[in-house]
């Protein structure tokens, strides 16, 4: 390959010294005059991109073993989000804790308690995402991992022998808490220190897990299901104690981030880890120039912890990212997601399935698989046309299962046609906006804010999830307003405005360092056309089709 120096340059605008960030520079040249290093990943076919991905993969396995085992704690969200579904739809669950409704015969939670229990983990989740925001930075990842498993394993011994509601709300509370630290860490972790070539797949692997959780969760309540007495549903949650206890005898093994140890002026104790994370084969030096360049070092101490404040995500200089990173989980809740996968198992019961955890089972084997597909295609499919194009398959989808819903229940055809719409929305969620939407949230942010964006953007997504939870009960539980599919209308106006915002600021990160990113948007490049630039030399180039 030609050195670039010795290439054309092409003719562009460059800033000043004096330049400020919020200065538009956009330089536009003839594809022939891009130094050939910058255009080549453009034009790799899918094939291509497969083989490099694969080479990435296996030159740097070592570090690809550390995030799946990092990754692998996320589990909780994704265990304790299906599992309070599939507890209420218990029926030795709902008559431990609840009462009789003499009308359908059944045991019923009450609206307001279940409201909270749904609540309870959502709320721990708000306050361990903020503190892990607050405190990743102060006093490192490792510290935040080990107070997130202590936490989840005493928190789950307390709700598996809870005598009453206040007990069991309480244990779940502190269950969620563990699950916030839980859930923003170990993204953090990996996609900090993760080459540019890997990133992508890495960070799509936040969803993988969750879902994994909740298929493990299903298959759980499935087999639960079939034991008798109050063990039926003790015995799903005694299962949230397996990830946090495998969890705890592998995290002495781990090192500190390196990101971490140079934010913290500690150049000796980033190179050991770089070499623990990467092997010894590593060149430890570049790496730890490359993380030093990211951060902007040079820029000055003081200027580090103003950027590392949670005033610099709202900055004008990385407001707009916040957003992008806010509205790509927000799209999550917003398409439906919180109903259709918590509310799935208790949902089924109600509209009359004789086997409602078998069902779930099935939807959430699915949604596994949809899932590690998305992850699969995850280097080759542009990520506005997964999140912003799949989020309007959805749309589609929840208007056809809030149409269906209006059918009588003695109608079978729209009965099976509902169920058939249920399943088979789940797998394009998990495939586009679910796994998509945690990319975009942890691709989008500055290395400097990362720490605080993603806290951010988690805190965002619980706050709209935990009032989600709060009204559901009364949309569907047969003692209130009994709306079962037809509650898929209200997501659909909130999904259009979300999606509608993505369209005009979500940018194309797909295969982008970190360095093009803060390129593209320092010099105004419009989020929406990141596609049509590369990056020369620190500058924005617009690349420009040769005419026949």
């Amino acid at each position: 390959m030609a050195d670039k120096t010795s290439l054309p340059t092409p003719t562009m605008s460059r800033p000043s010294s004096g330049t400020d960030h919020g200065e538009k520079v956009v330089a536009i040249c003839d594809e022939s005059a891009i130094p050939a290093v910058i255009m080549e990943t453009p034009h790799l076919t899918p094939k291509q991109q497969y083989q490099r991905l694969w080479a990435d993969l296996k030159k740097d396995k070592r570090f690809v073993l550390r995030s799946l085992f990092v990754m692998s704690l996320v589990f909780g969200w994704g265990y304790d989000s299906g599992l309070s579904g599939v507890a209420i739809a218990f029926p030795e669950f709902r008559k431990v804790y609840g009462d009789y409704y003499a009308v359908s015969d059944e045991y019923v939670i009450p609206a307001l308690w279940q409201s909270l229990w749904n609540a309870a983990s959502t709320i721990g989740q708000v306050f361990g995402a903020f503190l892990t925001g607050q405190f990743a930075d102060l006093v490192g990842r490792r510290a935040v991992l080990w107070t997130a498993i202590i936490l989840s394993i005493s928190s789950t011994f307390a709700l598996v022998f809870a005598p009453s509601l206040p007990v069991l709300f309480v244990s779940k509370l502190l269950l969620g808490l563990s699950i916030g630290f839980s859930t923003v860490t170990p993204p953090l972790y990996v996609t900090e220190n993760a080459p540019a070539a890997l990133r992508s797949s890495l960070s799509s692997l936040t969803n993988v897990i969750i879902v994994l959780g909740f298929f493990l969760s299903s298959i759980t309540g499935y087999g639960s299901s079939k034991i008798s007495g109050e063990w039926s549903f003790r015995l799903a949650f005694v299962l949230t104690f397996l990830v946090p206890t495998l969890f705890m005898i592998g995290l002495p093994f781990l090192p500190e981030s390196p990101v971490w140890y140079v934010k913290k002026g500690r150049d000796d104790d980033a190179r050991k880890a770089i070499v623990r994370l990467f092997g010894k084969d590593v060149d430890v030096e570049a790496r730890l120039d490359f993380i030093k360049s990211e951060l902007e070092v040079s820029a000055g101490e003081a200027s580090m912890a103003k950027q590392t404040s949670w005033q610099a995500i709202f900055s004008k200089e990385h407001r707009s990212r916040t957003l992008v990173a806010v509205l790509g989980l927000q799209s999550q809740n917003f398409s439906g997601g919180y109903f259709a996968n918590t509310y799935q198992t208790y949902y089924f019961e109600l509209i009359g399935q004789s086997n409602a955890f078998g069902l779930t089972a099935i939807s959430s084997t699915l949604q596994f698989v949809s899932n590690c597909v998305a992850v699969s295609v995850s280097d080759v499919l542009p990520r506005r046309k997964a999140l912003v194009g799949g989020g309007t398959l959805l749309l589609c989808w929840s208007l056809i299962i809030g149409g269906t819903s209006l059918a009588s229940e003695s109608n079978k055809v729209a009965n099976t046609a509902l169920l058939a719409f249920m399943i088979t929305w789940s797998m394009l969620y998990t495939a586009t906006v679910g796994c998509f939407g945690w990319a975009v949230a942890q691709e989008t942010a500055a290395q400097s804010t990362r720490p605080k964006t993603i806290a951010f953007s988690l805190v965002c997504q619980q706050l709209t999830a935990l009032l989600l939870s709060s009204v559901f009960p009364y949309f569907i539980n047969p003692d209130q307003l009994n709306w079962g599919g037809k509650v898929m209308f209200l997501f659909v106006g909130a999904e259009i405005f979300i999606l509608g915002l993505l369209f005009f600021f979500q940018p194309e990160t797909k295969n982008r360092t970190y360095h093009d990113i803060d390129s593209l948007y320092a010099q105004g490049v419009p989020p929406r056309k990141f596609s049509q630039y590369v990056v020369a030399d620190g500058v924005a180039v617009k690349m420009v089709k040769k005419r026949a």
